[in-house]
């Protein structure tokens, strides 16, 4: 049952850091936007309209990278406690 798993989500290890680097990203340029929207008032509509879609999806994206990467984690874990490699 692992085997079927590893072959498909160990390479994607480097896609997981890639949506957390991503998510935090988002968040952290949303945080940056509303600063620039409290230096210039007339943009403030426009980040209130901006703010609560980018802050869900660079948090999903962060929440998604945790899970795959726990879930990665957790399937090292049974490898190692098999004695011979195979776990079904």
């Amino acid at each position: 049952m692992t085997s079927k798993y590893k072959i498909e989500l160990l390479p994607d290890t480097e896609t997981c850091y890639r949506y957390l680097q991503a998510g935090f990203s988002i968040i952290v340029l949303t945080f940056l936007a509303g600063l620039l929207a409290l230096a210039v008032p007339d943009l403030r509509p426009t980040y209130e309209v901006i703010v609560m879609p980018a802050l869900f999806v660079g948090l999903g994206l962060l929440l998604y990278s945790v899970g795959t990467h726990l879930h990665i984690m957790h399937l090292n874990v049974l490898e190692m406690g098999d004695e011979d490699g195979t776990h079904e």
